[in-house]
């Protein structure tokens, strides 16, 4: 009995435990094949091979890429793959898109169990409906995605931080008032010295106007 394409979206793959952090981490955000998958596969289960013989990761990943297809240095081996020094190791690199996790590991005991292996996987297998209507049903947290990260590698908006406004010592205050009075004093005695001044300059030409009428 054929699978349905539904069926055939999501492999079972074996990973050593070191890339698959290095995948967690994104120091990997591609991983190489030297075989083509199915066109049909969207979602990779991770298998993380001994000494921990478990599934917790499931990563949507894009088409097979060939060499000079990546075009993105940030990545572990991305630019000796796009060279073609990994010719004859690798033919095909997918790209991690998403990344998921789940809350409670599978171990190879649990998948053997419930029917869904056989044993540890050596290449790749389809997942089994039976497994897929059970992970269905539990929650997966995001490790990441695509977009997530595409935002994050952008520069961050610059936060602008309101100066605080620093009180004056209470010193420094009662000299500035000091000056500020003692200005004003200033400005007091000398508009009175004006007025002195203005009063003597006319009271003067009254005595010259008087002077000038007695001799007459």
């Amino acid at each position: 009995m054929s699978q349905s394409t539904e069926d055939r979206q999501d492999i079972i793959i074996p990973i050593h435990p070191k890339p698959v952090a290095n995948i967690v981490s994104r120091i990997k955000n591609h991983e190489f094949r030297n075989y083509l998958l199915p066109l049909s596969t969207q979602r990779l289960w991770i298998y993380e091979t001994s000494p921990l013989s478990l599934i917790r990761y499931i990563a949507t990943i894009s088409y097979g890429k060939r060499p000079g297809e990546i075009c993105n240095p940030h990545g572990l081996s991305n630019d000796e793959f796009d060279r073609g020094d990994l010719e004859g190791r690798v033919k095909y690199a997918y790209e991690i898109l998403k990344l998921e996790k789940l809350q409670i590991p599978y171990s190879l005991a649990d998948l053997k169990r419930n029917g869904w292996l056989n044993g540890a996987p050596q290449k790749y297998c389809f997942l089994k409906p039976s497994m897929r209507e059970t992970i269905n049903t539990l929650a997966l947290e995001l490790v990441f995605t695509s977009e997530t990260l595409a935002s994050s590698d952008k520069e961050p908006a610059k936060v602008t931080t309101p100066t605080a406004i620093i009180p004056k010592p209470q010193s420094q205050m009662k000299t500035q008032q000091t000056d500020r009075i003692s200005k004003q004093k200033g400005k007091r005695v000398s508009l009175k010295r004006q007025n002195e001044k203005q009063a003597s300059l006319q009271n003067w030409v009254k005595r010259q106007a008087s002077t000038g009428l007695d001799t007459k």
